[in-house]
């Protein structure tokens, strides 16, 4: 077959087109011819030129329709790349030529992604994954095992990551219907998104990707910095959706490319590339097997270790990105819940999470969670967490975000009967000295806090007895900042004492608690954390008092009616409440 010749008519778009409508209906047209003869392929050239039109209607037909093109021929494998001993041949001549166009397709719809419509934003991605998927189909059955075209999905990723203007539905659809939801998607984003960003870095390859790198992910000196900051933020909203992990093997069942065994049959996975691909499944070992138990090598997308290896891989990434204060907080937010469980090395946290400790602020309050889970669950050593955490109860702490979040964990930490004594009253002591100069809403929680720990330490009973009973006589050193240096125990919470005569009622009656024996049980300190002055104002007015009754009071006749019925002597006694009354103008 002989290279078919650039036709003027099928080559370029047609002059007569000058509306939308007559752009559509020529698409059509030149989608047909191709689909009846292979004399019309000149036909792909005018649609591609057509996914670059300006109007988005025109772009959608043209994209849809190149899609109907290309998706029969990847399924006969008429895209694949001729062998070397056949490139003279006319045939591959074609062939070639064809997947020069297909390629400068893929190339316009990964561009797609980055227009500012996400009406063609949302169709231009459900389009390269189900190429994706075709292709993923074709290499399989050339190469006898489950194959992941995954050149075509890192030209995606690096699409989406490097994206200007990632709306709200594209990253939806994305994240919801894909990347959330497929075993296969989810593992193969993690993994290339942690090379893009090394890219962008300058970071040199890491020692497990044993996959070449494409050209435009080889290392060539760190990206400008307003390109990290995109790459920060979109890499980050499609992490942050990342709700849950698979914790058991049996949860690796969904696939968007195929099960990589469904029969479980034992085919030993060779990792050989086929096709476009030059970057496959082998990329990731997974160091837990036991290969003298067995010779078959289990696909990396049926070992769990593997994904976790690779989430493990690109959030060591992605926080080498220089954060934004607002991601920073947000990914503080969520390492306890969503990152710390699924890391096969937890404790590659270790410097992110003490560095956040020590940076003072909100920061240190939201590193606290993650930090703590290092110390009690994955043996980490930290020796100065209860010094720099009591260090973090100041005034400032009283009127945070994130003060409720605080308390709430902080009630944890200092649960362990474990704990000295002097460690706690100096905790006691400290949050009793802050109530003095603190909100009602931030008292409200500290008083039940104290009560609680008070339950739980006995030991810190004495504290309720003490002789001081002002900031004279205390023997408390509030200025000390290690708590065991304190002096706490040998004081006493005469600051609580002082919190029973607080001008809120609320404050008041729950700090006159300590009055009483002790027999009640601990409070549950989320009953308090949500209070602010609306809630405690609106609490107070609705609040029913005792002894109320329905008081009747006679309608007013007007509104001069009074002054006029008053007798001498009642002028007399009004003259001397307030002088000067009957100088008032109305």
């Amino acid at each position: 077959m002989a290279v078919p010749k650039r036709n003027r008519l099928e080559a370029k778009v047609d002059p007569s087109a000058k509306n939308i409508k007559d752009a559509v209906e020529q698409i059509r047209l030149l989608e047909r011819q191709v689909a009846e003869s292979k004399t019309h392929l000149n036909n792909i050239v005018t649609l591609i030129q057509f996914c670059e039109d300006d109007s988005s209607k025109v772009i959608h037909a043209a994209m849809h329709a190149l899609f109907r093109v290309f998706s029969p021929m990847l399924s006969k494998g008429e895209l694949q790349k001729p062998k070397k001993a056949a490139a003279e041949d006319k045939k591959a001549t074609v062939t070639l030529w064809l997947r020069d166009n297909y390629v400068k397709y893929l190339n316009r719809m990964c561009a797609i992604l980055d227009l500012p419509e996400a009406g063609l934003q949302v169709p231009a991605l459900k389009i390269l994954l189900d190429i994706v998927k075709l292709e993923s189909a074709h290499l399989s059955t050339l190469s006898g095992s489950h194959h992941f075209a995954n050149d075509i999905y890192l030209n995606v990723v690096d699409a989406l990551l490097n994206c200007n203007n990632m709306s709200a539905p594209l990253l939806e659809e994305f994240t919801q219907k894909y990347f959330g939801f497929y075993d296969d998607l989810r593992f193969y984003f993690l993994k290339n998104a942690a090379q893009i960003i090394d890219a962008a870095l300058g970071s040199k390859p890491r020692k497990d990707n044993k996959a070449p790198q494409s050209k435009k992910q080889k290392t060539t000196g760190q990206a400008p910095p307003a390109k990290l900051a995109l790459i920060l933020e979109n890499a980050f909203a499609i992490m942050e959706t990342l709700k849950s992990m698979p914790t058991e093997v049996k949860e690796l069942d969904e696939f968007w490319t195929g099960n990589p065994d469904p029969n479980n049959e034992k085919k030993e996975y060779t990792g050989e590339s086929f096709g476009f691909s030059e970057d496959e499944d082998d990329t990731v070992e997974d160091l837990t097997k036991d290969t003298s138990a067995s010779h078959v090598k289990k696909h990396p997308l049926l070992t769990l270790f593997n994904h976790r290896r690779v989430f493990s891989d690109c959030w060591t990434a992605l926080l080498q990105l220089p954060f934004t204060t607002v991601i920073y907080k947000k990914t503080l937010l969520i390492v306890h819940k969503r990152i710390i469980p699924h890391l096969p090395q937890p404790t590659v946290l270790m410097d992110f999470l003490t560095d956040s400790y020590n940076a003072g602020g909100a920061i240190s309050l939201l590193a606290l969670k993650g930090l703590f889970v290092l110390i009690t669950e994955h043996n980490l050593d930290y020796p100065d967490f209860f010094q720099k955490l009591y260090m973090l109860f100041d005034r400032n702490l009283m009127h945070v975000k994130y003060r409720a979040r605080f308390f709430s964990q902080v009630d944890i930490f200092l649960s362990s009967p474990l704990l000295p004594a002097q460690l706690v009253a100096a905790f006691i002591k400290r949050m009793s000295r802050l109530g003095l100069s603190s909100p009602p809403a931030s008292i409200v929680i500290i008083i039940p806090l104290i009560y609680n720990l008070l339950k739980r330490h006995p030991t810190c009973m004495q504290l309720i007895h003490g002789k001081a009973d002002s900031e004279k006589n205390d023997s408390y050193d509030a200025l000390q900042d290690d708590p065991m240096k304190s002096n706490a125990l040998q004081s006493s919470l005469w600051e609580l004492q002082t919190l029973q005569n607080h001008v809120a009622p609320n404050v008041a009656t729950l700090a006159k608690i300590f009055n009483e024996q002790f027999t009640k049980p601990s409070y549950n300190l989320e009953d308090f954390l949500d209070h602010t002055y609306a809630t405690m104002f609106q609490n107070e007015i609705t609040k029913k008092r005792k002894g109320e009754a329905a008081i009747a009071v006679d309608a007013p006749k007007g509104l001069f009616v009074a002054a006029v019925e008053m007798t001498a002597e009642e002028v007399g006694e009004q003259d001397a409440v307030v002088p000067g009354w009957e100088s008032w103008s109305f």
